[in-house]
């Protein structure tokens, strides 16, 4: 038989990024157990499915921001 996974818990003593990285962790394994279900067993509706990916992405963009300004060289000849 099969063991059940067990869900990703965070430690709320970490860093403010670590905890949104393991945020970014818990909703990945919340999308995959939801793709792996059949659309008449789906615990969430599409829509929620759906916000719950852009959120992924938004809080992806902001764990890996860089604030290193990037100066690519203009087309004028410098």
């Amino acid at each position: 038989m099969e063991q059940a996974k067990s869900y990703p818990t965070i430690d709320w003593k970490k860093n403010e990024y670590h905890q949104l990285k393991e945020v970014v962790n818990l909703l990945k394994a919340i999308q995959e157990r939801e793709s792996k279900r059949h659309e008449m067993d789906a615990h969430l509706n599409y829509q929620t499915a759906d916000v719950i990916i852009e959120v992924i992405g938004m809080l992806e963009d902001e764990i890996d921001y860089d604030p290193t300004p990037r100066y690519e060289p203009s087309l004028a000849g410098i």
